[in-house]
């Protein structure tokens, strides 16, 4: 008797830590930064409104979780427009996933990081190296142009409907052919790097926060490595909304 208690038990606290996590819905907004201003069809308002339509527990941002509730002045010298106002707007449900370098874990970004840092300084040299330039791929500016045309026609439905990120992931294999075995291969590493943490940051957030509805505002180049990371992870424990 006590067994066939303790299995219904076990039953019970199973299905409703099934349900919990069931009920967490996701939705990825991609953020196109500076593109927004003015914008005919996809303005910040147009972006603040969306988020809030969705009437989100939470809002991740890409802003570094240490950075988080810092001084608004120091945000807005660090990182785009609408993540700055998103930090302000949901100030006690906001959460930031981003990542920007092992030297700086755990502390302000310091004056004259953008500049010195390394990636920085390498993607200023490719682009005065011409005999690099030169092996680029052709395909890579055809896509880069559809890319462009995306951005200006953007709605919030079409910049989410999956297409920008199929032509980012097309960009990414070209790019890793086109940069390997050169010294420039290291900002391919860098991105790759800070995908993988905005991944594990995110993932560990919802696990933490199983049953919430959470709203996700990231640059659209990294939405669909975001989409396929929680799909890998969770499956279909998580549901991710679309946006229509």
């Amino acid at each position: 008797m006590r067994k066939v208690l303790l299995a219904s038990i076990i039953l019970l606290l199973f299905s409703l830590t099934s349900n919990a996590i069931e009920k967490t819905e996701l939705v990825i907004i991609s953020a196109m930064h500076g593109a927004h201003n003015n914008h005919p069809t996809f303005d910040y308002k147009t972006l603040y409104n969306l988020v809030d339509s969705f009437e989100p527990d939470f809002v991740g941002i890409e802003i570094r979780q240490e950075d988080i509730k810092s001084d608004p002045e120091y945000l807005k010298n660090n990182y785009p427009k609408e993540m700055v106002e998103l930090s302000l707007n949901y100030k006690s449900n906001v959460f930031g996933f981003d990542w920007l370098g092992e030297s700086i874990e755990g502390m302000q970004i310091p004056n004259g990081y953008w500049s010195d840092l390394k990636i920085k300084k390498l993607s200023k040299a490719m682009n005065k190296d011409n005999g690099f330039l030169n092996k680029e791929p052709k395909e890579l500016s055809k896509l880069r142009r559809l890319q462009s045309i995306i951005i200006k026609q953007a709605t919030p439905s079409s910049l989410n409907n999956g297409e920008y990120g199929r032509i980012c992931r097309e960009i990414d294999k070209l790019q890793g052919a086109w940069y390997k075995g050169s010294q420039y291969f290291e900002i391919i590493e860098f991105d790759k790097k800070r995908d993988t943490r905005i991944g594990h940051s995110i993932i560990q957030f919802i696990e933490q926060h199983q049953g919430s509805r959470i709203v996700l505002v990231m640059g659209a180049d990294h939405r669909t490595f975001a989409i396929e990371n929680i799909d890998n992870h969770f499956g279909n424990r998580v549901k991710i909304l679309s946006i229509k």
